[in-house]
């Protein structure tokens, strides 16, 4: 007769506890899917940023390549100076 009083209740306790866990599930489903959607956003934005960045990146590596240059070209200058030098040095010899 006890048993046959505590059946539904039992069932109901059952029943509330698998809605709390379906609930609780549902809430981690749902952080999980903020989590991915927070690190899409992330990457949206570090990508964006890449691509600000980029030109100016270009710009700079240009920068470099032309003071290469120039270091190159003064190198070549200062060369050909010693070069000019040594011949005029050597031409009083002869």
């Amino acid at each position: 007769m006890l048993l046959l009083l505590l059946l539904p209740l039992l069932f109901f306790l059952l029943l509330l506890l698998s809605l709390l866990f379906l609930l609780l599930l549902s809430l981690l489903f749902l952080l999980l899917l903020l989590l991915l959607l927070l690190l899409l956003l992330l990457l949206l934005l570090l990508l964006l940023l890449l691509l600000l960045l980029l030109p100016l990146l270009l710009l700079l590596l240009l920068l470099l390549l032309l003071l290469l240059l120039l270091l190159l070209l003064l190198f070549l200058l200062l060369l050909l100076l010693l070069l000019l030098l040594l011949l005029l040095l050597l031409l009083p010899l002869n």
